[in-house]
């Protein structure tokens, strides 16, 4: 068997075994791009504030969320660029359970699992499958899997340079198996750098480490700071409010997007910023201020960290296409229906060659038998 021909059936049998899979993610991932608006619009009871002055203290807002949870105090609080969007209290890791306060009234909105929205069931099957860790696992290994199956792709369709124009066309006359193929052959062709790109942002989402060590070795840059470890819990911490002051003076002119509030006695407050050229639409500059003497511990621009983590800061707006705004969001929901496509023209192509391989057993079983004959 050649090369080429083993390679061919790797492709086939792999895109057959993941396809399904790839499918599915691509479709949510499609819908997930313009998440946020499809969820305010269905659920605006909890996504819609109506803007009326000043915000209240977010000191406050903790306070509310905590009484309301039965003394759980939150894990994250979560502040929204939109004026009339509310703010994001998560009570769990990953947004398990988040509570919905009105910025301005400090009114609990409601609270809700990602099972009790559109938007959060199909995040979750996107992201984990419904799986947890594992299922987180399984997505990153099939963007690893697709970023081999656009490389041996594009292996199987190189038709050397003085056929070149031929890999681009549709042969004619049109039959419906040699079409399906030439269909399969150019619908991968097209969508080949732009799912490359989400499949290698979708596993360095699920495996940062491995790729920034790359990034590291192939850039000769360091990591970002490292965070620092809890310290001694000393007194009463500060008010929340006081130390977000801090922060803010720490990286003046930063957005805060992100609070994440200490789990344990001595652990810093974290909050995270967005300045205005940052390309992440949550932005990835983070302060890290003590708890009980304001002191800042760390304070990060984003803009400014070594390359390999600036390079480690496009995963997530590249994955979901929101650095050249709406028409690379629309690109992205384009990309996302490529591999159903794909899958169901590679399935099609793997139908006709096994109807084909099986033709002349059918046909030996339906003719009748000399002795039954003579």
């Amino acid at each position: 068997m050649t090369f080429r021909r083993l390679l061919f059936h790797v492709h086939l049998y792999a895109g057959l075994s993941v396809g399904a899979l790839l499918a599915v993610m691509g479709l949510t991932g499609a819908v997930l791009v313009f998440g946020e608006e499809l969820d305010r619009h269905l659920q605006p009871e909890v996504r819609r504030v109506e803007p009326t002055g000043e915000r209240v203290p977010l000191a406050r807002v903790v306070e509310v969320v905590t009484e309301r949870q039965g003394g759980t105090p939150p894990r994250q609080l979560r502040i929204p660029e939109r004026p009339d969007a509310p703010l994001e209290v998560w009570m769990k890791p990953q947004g398990a359970l988040k509570v919905y306060v009105d910025p301005y009234t400090g009114a609990v909105l409601g609270a809700r699992t990602p099972g009790q929205s559109l938007v959060g069931t199909l995040r979750e099957l996107h992201v984990r499958l419904f799986a947890g860790e594992l299922g987180h696992t399984v997505v990153g290994t099939a963007g690893l899997v697709l970023i081999a199956l656009c490389l041996s792709g594009l292996v199987l369709w190189w038709p050397g340079r003085r056929k070149l124009a031929e890999g681009f066309t549709l042969r004619r006359p049109l039959r419906w198996r040699r079409a399906n193929y030439d269909l399969h052959k150019l619908g991968g062709l097209l969508s080949l750098a732009f799912l490359l790109v989400a499949g290698l942002t979708g596993a360095a989402l699920v495996f940062p480490t491995p790729f920034e060590r790359t990034l590291q070795a192939v850039t000769g840059t360091g990591p970002r700071s490292a965070p620092p470890k809890p310290g001694p819990a000393t007194g009463e911490p500060l008010p929340l409010d006081a130390l977000l002051a801090k922060a803010d003076q720490a990286l003046p002119g930063a957005r805060t997007t992100r609070i994440d509030l200490p789990t344990s006695p001595g652990a810093p407050l974290r909050v995270r910023k967005r300045f205005p050229d940052e390309p992440h639409p949550n932005g990835m500059s983070v302060v890290d201020v003590d708890c009980h003497t304001g002191a800042v511990l760390r304070a990060e621009n984003a803009l400014e960290a070594p390359l390999a983590a600036r390079l480690m800061t496009l995963r997530f707006p590249l994955h979901i296409g929101s650095l050249g705004g709406l028409a690379t969001r629309l690109l992205a929901v384009l990309t996302g229906l490529f591999p159903a496509g794909l899958f169901l023209t590679g399935f099609f192509l793997w139908l006709a060659r096994t109807r084909a391989a099986t033709a002349p057993a059918r046909r030996a079983a339906l003719m009748p038998s000399r002795e039954g004959t003579s």
